[in-house]
């Protein structure tokens, strides 16, 4: 019988059966946030993956954006947070000062393609060295204007700042009162802020060695100035003006719906939200980031949109960065999770969506432009810092209502927003 059978598998009419490896069983808990969109699609994804790798499974744990970093923050402290997290990048701060809050995923390099991430993603999604995450998608706030009601005024979108600002008073004769080139909440407009004096220093805003502003007292006035200008120039609409709409979003306004606002400085990343909600027959365009005379670098707040990260105390690290790679750049993933989250950071899940006609239309435009810009100056996660965030968004309510005047505001901006830098910036 041993001889056949070795007659047998030397004629190649018996073939050996490899064993096959028993894996143990691993389970994952993977956290995010999103709309109902974002949920179906992780979801969606999360079953491929665990087909992929039949002894991984995953628990999918998703919230809307309210309460999430509390939520994490509680998990976090508590020692039960997921295996892989979805953070705002400029959590970082709060969660891993020192680089140690998360995995280094340079330890997973030979399971995640890092090779398909630039260096702005790679750096700015590092602490002290370490990588903390990865970003599905870069992001930057950008200029997008209503065409349509541009046109009715006889204008051209605006492609400078002087433009911008002669825009106001002719929307306010040709159109009428309730009509402006531009809407901004508090925080959009620190952002545009921000921008502009930027573009005057040609520095970074936030120096973290300094625990300081970079802008002196004298530019923080002038931007204060600035902001009253384009409120009486009919730019923008007064504090008052927006505050008679409550707190409903923007994009979900008349004004806006109907075209009256007629511009936003916003994040590539939620620009569809606002394109969704107008009128049909409004058109919306990308323009052209404008520029002070002698600058050469725009001040872009340019940044992750948010990261994937691994839990350092994961009891399989080797298991969470497989669904990272999966989700980042392997083509079910990719196709799967889609453009939902904006344009991807990864190289390969963005040839992957351009070859499918999934990258299309604005966000495709801006990241276009993001990628045309410089982008020297880095933008400070501590910038984002809720402290800093609602120093700034306090003062200019102040200047807004008429409680500040524009000279009394920039000092305010020096004095409280240097202090609380001094307080948070731990080095």
């Amino acid at each position: 019988m041993i001889i056949a059978r070795r007659l047998l598998l030397a004629a190649g009419l018996l073939l050996p059966v490899p064993l096959a490896v028993a894996r143990a069983p691993v389970h994952l808990r993977m956290s995010w946030w999103g709309g109902n969109d974002v949920h179906r699609a992780h979801l969606r994804a999360l079953e491929l993956f665990e087909a992929r790798y039949p002894h991984i499974k995953v628990t999918a744990e998703y919230t809307g954006w309210v309460g999430h970093l509390e939520r994490l923050t509680t998990q976090i402290a508590g020692g039960t947070a997921p295996d892989v997290m979805t953070v705002n990048w400029n959590w970082l701060k709060l969660f891993s000062r020192d680089g140690e809050g998360f995995l280094n995923l340079q330890q997973q390099a030979d399971i995640i393609d890092l090779t398909q991430f630039d260096h702005d993603a790679i750096s700015m999604s590092s602490v002290r060295g370490k990588l903390n995450g990865l970003p599905p998608n870069m992001t930057a706030r950008l200029f997008w204007f209503n065409k349509t009601t541009f046109a009715k005024a006889g204008l051209a979108v605006p492609d400078s700042w002087d433009t911008l600002m002669a825009a106001g008073p002719i929307f306010r004769d040709r159109l009428g009162p309730d009509y402006y080139p531009l809407d901004m909440n508090f925080q959009d407009t620190v952002a545009l802020l921000y921008s502009w004096m930027s573009q005057k220093t040609q520095q970074e805003f936030i120096d973290e060695d300094a625990k300081r502003l970079v802008p002196d007292r004298n530019l923080l006035i002038e931007a204060a100035r600035l902001y009253q200008q384009w409120v009486d120039n009919h730019v923008v609409p007064s504090a008052r003006e927006r505050a008679s709409f409550g707190h409903v979003q923007l994009q979900e306004t008349r004004p806006w719906i109907t075209g009256r606002y007629a511009g936003i400085y916003q994040w590539t990343s939620s620009v569809g939200k606002y394109v969704e909600t107008l009128e049909p027959g409004q058109k919306m365009v990308l323009a052209p980031y404008p520029l002070l005379p002698g600058a050469t670098d725009p001040g872009l707040l340019y940044k992750p949109a948010m990261l994937y990260s691994i839990n350092r105390h994961t009891d399989h690290p080797r298991e969470a960065a497989l669904l990272l790679q999966f989700l980042l750049n392997d083509p079910d993933g990719v196709r799967t999770l889609g453009a939902r989250r904006g344009v991807p950071a990864s190289a390969a899940a963005r040839r992957i969506l351009e070859e499918d006609g999934q990258l299309t239309g604005l966000a495709l435009e801006g990241q276009r432009q993001i990628e045309s810009l410089p982008r020297g100056i880095v933008l400070s996660g501590y910038y984002e810092h809720a402290r800093v965030r609602d120093g700034f968004n306090d003062i200019l309510e102040k200047l807004g209502y008429g409680m500040l005047t524009p000279e009394e505001a920039g000092l305010a901006m020096e004095r409280e927003i240097n202090s609380i830098l001094q307080r948070v910036i731990r080095r």
